[in-house]
């Protein structure tokens, strides 16, 4: 391998979420793949969203895939950030596949392996730069046999490697001290965390993982604004 195919495999890509990519060295690294986890409510759908509407504005084709959620209840869920995030997808900068209905109507379980051979068809097909799968964790609820996951996973984000789709993938953050596959095998993990400090709700990122970045791993504040998640670099208060 060339040394410029090396140095350019070190691309960096903007997060889209302010004052994140300081934290990470600029941004994430191009056609990596990254999870995203946290509890329900803490942001991972908008920090999703977030990702592909920065993509957008710079001319990179996005694509969100469901497992749960129809087109027009996520635009009606992202209309409250200043995202113009209709205008993206009637541009088609952002494309949406609904695969949660396509798997609910395939009438049997798939594979694992002919699950990523889906996902990885469809990114080629859209010739996506950027994508977002929401919810990850819920694909094992489509699969015949889930215990075939981690070797299948480890060929699939070596695919969207190849293909220079920098992905995401949201998942429910089941427990703090239980590590699923995707947590060794992704490039990098971020964790959204709320809790309760004095009868007040306290949103923070946390940067668990990220290969090839010297980073903080303590929790920093995070708050919702109109334009969407922003991320500071002291401790939540």
């Amino acid at each position: 391998m060339y040394v410029g195919e090396l140095l350019k495999g070190l691309d960096r890509v903007s997060t889209g979420v302010q004052g994140l990519d300081k934290l990470i060295g600029g941004g994430f690294l191009e056609g990596r793949v990254y999870l995203v986890t946290g509890p329900p409510g803490s942001g991972k759908t908008t920090f999703g969203v977030q990702f592909l509407v920065e993509g957008a504005r710079n001319e990179e084709k996005g694509l969100f895939v469901s497992l749960f959620e129809p087109q027009d209840v996520l635009i009606k869920d992202m209309l409250r950030y200043n995202f113009g995030i209709l205008e993206h997808f009637q541009s088609g900068k952002i494309a949406f596949y609904d695969l949660g209905e396509i798997l609910l109507n395939a009438g049997r379980e798939l594979t694992w392996d002919e699950l990523f051979t889906l996902l990885v068809e469809l990114i080629k097909r859209e010739d996506a730069k950027r994508v977002v799968i929401d919810s990850f964790s819920l694909f094992e609820s489509f699969v015949s046999n889930p215990s075939g996951k981690k070797k299948a996973l480890g060929l699939f984000i070596r695919l969207l490697r190849s293909i220079g789709a920098t992905t995401l993938l949201l998942s429910e953050m089941l427990s703090s001290e239980k590590y699923t596959d995707e947590y060794y095998l992704a490039d990098g993990v971020i964790v959204l965390h709320h809790f309760m400090r004095n009868y007040q709700m306290v949103r923070a990122l946390q940067i668990l993982k990220m290969r090839g970045v010297p980073h903080d791993s303590n929790l920093k504040r995070m708050r919702f604004t109109t334009d969407g998640i922003v991320v500071y670099p002291e401790a939540p208060i």
